[in-house]
């Protein structure tokens, strides 16, 4: 044995001699030593030794090692391949380093426990990099490159490189069909990373040869594996004080500044660092349990198949054998986000570390894991190589082999599978050009609205609402039935606005919309198209003119006999089997409005489908249409939140019961009953309300035959699974349908006889009531109108506006309105002003002047208009304001009964126009500046005053009888100083009598019982004129009998009782032909 192995036994022995309780090394070659330490029962724990044989424990049970042996990283290498599943791979060993053989020889052992497959095996020689040891290499390759994809490198690094460098001169790292895993003994430094596409970056006395170096695109088919770098953020720390603590002893390491300054500390010092801390944190677990430290193999069974936290920053676990497993590193070429920008890709790519191995001792071999989940490797073509071809090296996992018939059977098949699908194909593919095709849409263009209410009015083209065109609307206005019609395409059709702001043409609207236009049936009310044109949605469908199944009901003056219900439920039972056969599915909304009847007295189903299109309305009278739709909706949809909204066909049945029910009684869908319709809905809804359980209409009201009574029982079961389907029903209603001709035209006909008889005496009867109506109407037109007026309107003609060279209008107001309106509620002020226009109207019907507007508390009159009376309209107004004044001074405010309400009056005389403003509601309106002067009269006035201007004054002196006193000169606005007057009163009669037969405007040209009566007692009248007032001018009354009644009643005493306003009407002055009776004025008395 040479002096270099016999040295350390000797300095072991001598140690042993001191007692010592462990040995912490050796370098290098371990095996003798550590036979020594086994025999004498010894732990050694080695940080440096990387023989192979100690780890056999039957021979070597005191040893240990926190350097992982070569032969470690075949664990590694075996879970990559395993990781990307290449079983398949060649083997590449070079003789350097001195440790290739022992890793080559563990990944063999390894791979073939694991079932892998090895198809090569080969070694490099002596390598050196010159030509003939690149010949090698090529040679290598050409052997192997066929029938390998996978190739595992161990060797220096020089060599790795001169390997891939072949591989790329033969283009077969082009495409990434190929990859190579290196096996690196030196440690991956991510803070000082090389060149190591240089064949010499390890070695800086080796000569650099560009030509030499690897292209980066080859190189990303090159992974390695490398022992990781130290993680302890302190490791620089730790490197410093180890070369302090180097030249002290017992290292003592020769201390020269620049050697220190610049070599890097070897990881084996960390080791050693290791090794201590486990001998140490093995023989304090050993002392805890009361153990000998002594006995070598207790102290290293507190090592053994152990991890410990190494100083490198990482977890080391160290298995039965003793030896350390290692820490290793998978790193290739990514993309480098620290890499100064540049436009070319790989500029940026670096080798990083990529991937890193997990130990678990219930497993040899360790578990691959990526570092980060968004740094996969890059592989050249996006994917890892495959070990093999799919087909086989050379191709023959994929065998031609004959054609059999099993071949033409299965082509056959694939065949008829490809025609199926094409046909399906192009159906789905015309089915989408139907739904793309728009042929639902209707342009609004190709619309008319029918109009026929307000056909004059051309700011109302668009939707309007008519009363449909049958006489079965005919009844109280809030049953009348009203829809919507326009002309499309030559056709009449029914128009339903959707009341949404935005709709978007989804799939599955569309899908609806298609659906409805394939509907087709005699009892479905058709769907002709929609218009989603100009932010609204409005649907088309036939128009059916008799309304709705629920308007018939509602007509009383229509007689429905047997023959009458039996085809109006069978048209609709037809109609509800069409729909539940097809993909519509059910209706949800059944009930008697949405039953229309078309002119052939045909019942058809409609508001059915598009349930998407018309979810989310904002209808108008939304709470009320549900509640009505909730009526005849079935209990189990009531209770359900989430139901559909085309809802159920059992839900339809229970519909039918109620419509038949209906039709029947003819008193709604639930009778005649002392409960509201929102407690019957929650009665339907919660049957345990009631005491009876559940709640239906009451039968007892309807003289039915048995089969319909127990129909409509089983159709409102409670159990919906319970009521038969709508082809039961049908049967459950067979008698009903017995009397029913099986043709369709004579049944057409029998009703429509029927229904003719029926309309004879039913016209007859609305013409009378027409003929009332008309007068109603007529009287209500002439007091919102002038007649003049109202007869041109009535008739069509236009009204044009008219100018007139005089009249005479009134203003007048409350003085303090605004004050009486802050100290009463809005309630109280409507009983003011309906007070004072019910006074005021009931006034002036009595003079020959018009009431033109109120405006608040304002009140406007004018007199000369649309009639034209000479001069008189000065006077009409005068009295007019006379009146008002002296009623006004007596009207008491009811909730303040002893304040009375002060009257302002103003009156101006001048030209004005007049015409009819507006078509929806036409008003009589008055302009020119003499409607403004009026005005200012009434602001500029006093309260209990009439102020009068001028120009009226000039007329008033004309007419004669009525006292006046200057104001003077009162300042107006926009007029400037403009010279007023104040009315007073009019003459006492002595004085009018001196002008009577001059002051024709104020008589009238007949004389009744009492008036003439009243003439002749004038002279015992003892009070002044007060008012003037009206008289009837069409009594049909003899005057010789009231004149001899009143004769009777007031002759006797010689005087007229002072009670009695006496009404005196005069005659004789031939200026009162063609005088308007209502125009006529008369003299009252106070007596």
């Amino acid at each position: 044995m040479s002096n270099y192995r016999v040295k350390p036994l000797r300095f072991m022995t001598e140690m042993k001699e001191k007692k010592v309780k462990a040995f912490i090394g050796p370098d290098e070659s371990c095996t003798t030593e550590a036979l020594l330490a086994s025999a004498w029962n010894i732990p050694m724990i080695s940080f440096k030794c990387s023989d192979s044989i100690v780890s056999n424990k039957s021979t070597f049970h005191t040893f240990a090692r926190t350097l992982a042996p070569a032969s470690k990283v075949s664990k590694s290498v075996i879970s990559l391949l395993n990781a990307f599943d290449w079983k398949k791979f060649a083997i590449v060993v070079s003789s350097k380093p001195i440790w290739g053989s022992d890793v080559a020889s563990a990944i063999q052992d390894l791979a073939e426990s694991r079932n892998f497959s090895i198809t090569h095996f080969k070694y490099i020689s002596d390598y050196i990099p010159i030509k003939k040891t690149l010949t090698q290499i090529e040679n290598i390759i050409e052997e192997t490159y066929a029938t390998t994809r996978i190739y595992v490198f161990i060797g220096e690094h020089i060599a790795m490189v001169d390997f891939v460098r072949c591989l790329q001169n033969r283009k077969l790292l082009e495409r990434g069909e190929y990859i190579v895993i290196t096996v690196d003994d030196q440690i991956y430094n991510a803070n000082h990373r090389v060149n190591i596409m240089e064949r010499n970056y390890l070695d800086p006395y080796i000569r650099k040869d560009k030509s030499k170096s690897l292209d980066k695109i080859s190189l990303r088919s090159v992974i390695r594996i490398s022992m990781t770098y130290p993680q302890n953020p302190h490791i620089s720390d730790i490197f410093t004080k180890i070369k302090e603590y180097a030249r002290k002893s017992p290292f003592l390491v020769p201390y020269h500044q620049r050697v220190f300054e610049n070599i890097s500390v070897p990881v084996y010092g960390l080791h050693l660092y290791d090794s201590v801390m486990i001998y140490a944190r093995a023989i304090t677990e050993v002392l805890e349990l009361g153990g000998d430290i002594n006995d070598g193999s207790l102290v290293m069974s507190h090592i053994f198949n152990r991890s410990y936290h190494s100083i490198l920053g990482f977890d080391v676990f160290i298995d039965s054998s003793g030896d350390a497993e290692g820490n290793y590193t998978v790193i290739s070429l990514q993309t480098d986000a620290n890499a100064a920008a540049t436009e070319n890709s790989l500029s940026k790519m670096n080798m990083l570390p990529v991937g890193y191995f997990v130990y678990n001792k219930y497993s040899i071999i360790p578990e691959f894991r990526y570092i980060k989940n968004g740094r996969a490797i890059q592989w050249l073509n996006g994917r890892p190589p495959l070990a093999e071809p799919t087909c086989g090296f050379y191709g023959e996992l994929c065998p031609k082999k004959k054609l059999d018939w099993r071949y033409l059977v299965t082509a056959l098949l694939f065949a008829f599978v490809l025609i199926v699908a094409l046909a399906l194909l192009l159906k789905h593919y015309r089915y989408e050009q139907t739904l793309a095709g728009l042929l639902w849409k209707v342009d609004m263009k190709e619309v008319t609205v029918i109009n026929l209410g307000e056909y004059n009015n051309p700011s109302h083209k668009n939707i309007i609402q008519i009363r449909r065109q049958s006489i079965l609307v005919v009844g109280e206005p809030n049953k009348r039935s009203f829809t919507n019609i326009a002309l499309f395409r030559g056709n009449i059709v029914a128009m339903k606005k959707i009341h949404k702001k935005n709709v978007d043409m989804t799939r599955s609207i569309r899908k609806e919309l298609k659906l409805m236009r394939d509907v087709r049936h005699e009892n479905i009310n058709n769907f002709i198209g929609a218009s989603i044109d100009h932010g609204s949605v409005i649907i088309f469908t036939t128009y059916c003119a008799r309304g709705s199944l629920e308007d018939v009901l509602a007509n009383e003056d229509l007689h429905l006999d047997h023959m009458f219900i039996s085809s109006l439920v069978s048209d609709i039972l037809k109609g509800l089997i069409y729909l539940h056969d097809s993909e519509i599915i059910s209706h949800g909304n059944l009930r008697s409005s949405n039953c229309l009847i078309d002119s052939r007295w045909v019942c058809q189903i409609s508001d059915f489908g598009l349930h998407e299109l018309k979810a989310a309305q904002d209808e108008p009278n939304k709470a009320e249409l549900e509640i009505k739709r909730a009526l005849c909706r079935a209990p189990e949809l009531l209770r359900d939140s989430n139901r559909l909204a085309r809802g159920s066909q059992k839900g339809d049945i229970y519909s039918f019961g109620l419509l038949l029910y209906e039709m029947i009684g003819r008193k709604g869908p639930w009778g005649e009953t002392a409960y509201t319709n929102e407690q019957i809905i929650e009665f339907v809804k919660s049957p345990d309300l009631l005491q009876h359980g559940v709640f239906r209409p009451a039968l007892t009201q309807l003289d039915i035959p048995n089969y319909i009574r127990q129909c409509l029982r089983l159709c409102w079961d409670e159990d919906a699974e319970l009521r038969p389907d709508i082809r039961l029903v049908r049967m459950h209603l067979k008698e009903l349908q017995a009397g029913l001709k099986p043709n369709i035209f004579d049944n057409m006909l029998a009703i429509m006889e029927k229904y003719a008889y029926n309309l004879e005496g039913l016209v007859q009867e609305r013409t009378n009531l027409l003929y009332e109506e008309k007068k109603k109407t007529d009287m209500l037109l002439y007091q919102m109108l002038p007649k003049t007026v109202a007869e041109l309107l009535k008739r069509g003609d236009p009204v044009k506006a008219e100018c007139f060279d005089c009249v005479t209008i009134l203003f007048s107001d409350i003085v303090g309105f605004t004050e009486i309106c802050t100290k009463s509620t809005p309630f109280q002020v409507v009983e003011i002003l309906n007070d004072l226009y019910t006074c005021c109207d009931s006034i002036i019907s009595n003079y020959d002047v018009y009431k033109v507007e109120t405006i608040g508390d304002a009140y406007m009159v004018v007199s000369g208009l649309p009639l034209p009376n000479g001069n008189r309209h000065a006077g009409e107004i005068a009295s007019l304001a006379l009146h008002l004044l002296e009623t006004a001074g007596n009207l008491k405010i009811r909730h303040k009964p002893t304040e009375t309400m002060q009257f302002r009056i103003g009156i101006h005389s001048g030209p004005c126009a007049a015409g009819v403003v507006g078509q929806k509601m036409p008003r009589y309106c008055l302009f020119g500046d003499t409607v403004n002067t009026a005005a200012r009269m009434e602001s500029t006035g006093e309260a209990m005053k009439i102020h009068i201007s001028e120009a009226t004054y000039k007329l008033l002196e004309e007419v004669a009888g009525y006292c006046c006193v200057e104001r003077g000169l009162t300042s107006v606005k926009g007029k400037g100083d403009m010279r007023t007057y104040w009315l007073t009163k009019r003459l006492q009669p002595e004085m009018r009598a001196i002008i009577f037969n001059d002051w024709a405007p104020d008589l009238i040209s007949t004389m009744d019982a009492s008036s003439a009566c009243c003439w002749q007692s004038r002279d015992s009248c003892k009070c002044a004129i007060k008012s003037l007032y009206s008289r009837r001018s069409d009594d049909n009354l003899s005057a010789a009998l009231e004149h001899q009644k009143y004769s009777n009643q007031h002759r006797e005493t010689g005087q007229i009782n002072c009670n009695q306003l006496c009404v005196c009407r005069l005659s004789g002055s031939p200026s009162l032909i063609n005088r308007s009776p209502r125009s006529a004025p008369s003299i009252t008395f106070r007596l």
